[in-house]
């Protein structure tokens, strides 16, 4: 394959024939104090690609972008990108242009890869696996910033020349796994969470400080207080050696308390939350300790100067069944005590509009399954957990208490999944503090299965299915798959279809809205994805219609894979992520 390099805007004319191509394979080389960093980095290279020639443009020496803008915009024009994130990513910020229509190798092997964790799906490992052909990549990290070598020139080249030849194979075997209409999902999704990413939150700094300081006092409040019961006899007064970070050592500890436990994880000692105070004090101050270091410090430490907000990182397809997931912070893990999330704030003159979905897990199951029961109560606005606890607890609706229908909650989370009775028990403790005896968990459960009939019935075919073909696959279509080698875990056979279907719903509403706020001309940005809820911030003075349209967003998004379930969103305006209802 050919290439040529343009550094002057008279040759930017060489461009016209990529505008009668089907599909052209991109790629950009950065340079900056962060190359990875829009923020801290500029491009330097522009590298396109078609058939057999390649086109290497100089960024530095003539700009390349009000050529090719309307280019990058037409939709009926594939770019085939690798990471496409990070590409479109930078474009965005330094042009303002929205690329259309991508085709990204790395989220195309990711659903290839279909759940096979030891897949790596870098260039260099997609290069390797599907055209046996290993990439130098030692000049990815040369300083791009100067005058370019030769070598760095034709590393460029190569990246881009790659995709070519990967496009053809990748969308094929897409096609022939039935990918397709998830492959388009994923990529469509990218520009929505390229521009998220962009845009960040706002930290108030002032209120994170006053938080970091209370916590600071109160972890060392609680490590004295610990001491006061763990300290040994014969440590010198004002000394300690016991180091409550290290599991082995607080376990021996406590068994000269005489409390015996296999191990020292949270779930371990919250069975003995009762038996000295200790415990609970343990608890308490593990607690503070993940607020503080993995949440606090680590969101200061991440703030960018140049937006004073904080940027995560978020990846897109994280687990098998297509979860988000969030780093650099991860603020997916961000606490819901108010005087954290009060920390988040819009700019001034905005808000935020917080919205999630109403019991979505449950709702596809429902879906999935077609139970009648289910779908009747969802299209009757029925309360679900109050439905279950009058069905499992032979009770009137009535009648449930608060906490009867908090057990219920256990109960549909935990057996739309196959939970067993003892997998049950345990979950109603840990995860909604309800107590239950092994019989009234096997009662229940029994009880669940005989009124949700159709759950049942899914659950068995699917179970059936699974072990026969050892895959599973969503509502959008993606699979699940599991080597010969491999267990299969019942309860992962239904979490897999039921939480990929609800993300991929969560990922259809992002591109609803984001083609929505151009056509409504809205001030709105999404700010945030946390879990099954979506944070838009928007100019107050249109606050009332994002919040419609958001909901009607989600609400599309999921009811274009679970037609016929309805679903309900739940959505708050606020000047901080705590008020949210």
């Amino acid at each position: 394959m050919t290439f040529e390099l343009i550094t002057r805007t008279q040759h930017l004319d060489r461009l016209s024939q990529l505008f009668t191509c089907d599909w052209v394979a991109l790629d950009i080389e950065t340079a900056g104090a962060n190359g990875l960093n829009p923020y801290q980095s500029r491009i330097r290279l522009l590298q396109l690609a078609v058939e057999d020639h390649v086109i290497v443009i100089d960024c530095d020496a003539v700009d390349p972008f009000p050529t090719l803008r309307d280019w990058l915009e037409d939709a009926d024009v594939t770019k085939v990108i690798h990471n496409a994130k990070f590409d479109i990513k930078h474009i965005y910020h330094h042009t303002g242009i929205e690329v259309k229509r991508v085709f990204c190798t790395y989220l195309a092997s990711q659903l290839l890869a279909m759940g096979d964790r030891e897949k790596r799906h870098s260039l260099e490992a997609v290069s390797l696996r599907y055209l046996d052909r290993h990439l130098d990549k030692q000049n990815q990290t040369s300083d791009w910033s100067g005058p370019l070598t030769d070598s760095q020139i034709e590393y460029a080249a190569t990246d881009v020349e790659v995709l070519v030849q990967l496009y053809p194979i990748l969308s094929e075997e897409i096609i022939q796994r039935k990918l397709r209409r998830v492959s388009q999902l994923e990529f469509r999704t990218v520009m929505p969470v390229a521009a998220m990413e962009l845009h960040g939150m706002r930290l108030d700094l002032k209120v994170w400080g006053e938080l970091e300081s209370r916590m600071e006092v109160r972890s060392q409040e609680l490590e004295e207080q610990i001491l006061t019961y763990l300290r040994r006899s014969d440590d010198l007064p004002g000394m300690n050696t016991l180091n409550l970070n290290a599991p082995e050592q607080v376990r021996d500890a406590l068994a000269e308390l005489g409390i015996e436990l296999p191990g020292t994880s949270e779930s371990h000692l919250k069975k003995h939350i009762g038996d000295h105070p200790v415990i609970k004090l343990l608890l308490d101050f593990r607690h503070v300790s993940r607020i503080l270091h993995s949440t606090v410090r680590q969101a200061r430490s991440s703030i960018e100067p140049a937006t004073q907000r904080v940027h995560p990182s978020y990846h897109q397809i994280a687990s098998a069944s297509g979860r988000f997931a969030c780093s650099e912070p991860n603020i997916q893990q961000v606490p819901r005590a108010k005087e954290v999330r009060a920390a988040f704030i819009p700019d001034p003159g905005k808000c935020f509009v917080i919205a999630d979905y109403s019991q979505v897990e449950l709702r596809v199951a429902a879906g999935m399954s077609q139970d009648p029961i289910m779908l009747e109560a969802y299209k009757n606005g029925e309360d679900l957990h109050r439905l279950t606890a009058a069905l499992t607890m032979d009770k009137t609706a009535s009648e449930v208490t608060g906490n009867e229908r908090q057990a219920a909650k256990a109960i549909n989370f935990g057996l739309i999944y196959a939970m067993g009775a003892r997998g049950l028990m345990q979950s109603a403790a840990n995860s909604y503090g309800v107590e239950m005896t092994m019989d009234q968990a096997t009662l229940f459960r029994d009880r669940f299965f005989n009124h949700y009939a159709g759950i049942k019935r899914w659950q068995d075919k699917l179970a059936n299915i699974g072990k026969k073909t050892r895959y599973v696959r969503t509502a959008a279509g993606r699979i699940r798959a599991y080597n010969p080698r491999d267990e299969i875990r019942v309860t992962e056979l239904f979490n897999v279809p039921v939480q990929g279907t609800a993300a991929e719903g969560l990922k259809s509403a992002m591109c609803i809205f984001w083609d929505e706020v151009k056509d409504q001309s809205l001030d709105a940005s999404i700010v945030a994805i946390i879990h099954d809820e979506i944070i838009v911030e928007v100019d107050v003075s249109q606050a009332e219609q994002a919040k419609t349209t958001l909901i009607d967003a989600m609400i599309r998004g999921m009811s274009w894979l679970m037609p016929g379930v309805v679903f309900e969103v739940d959505a708050h305006t606020g000047s901080s992520w705590a008020d949210k209802g």
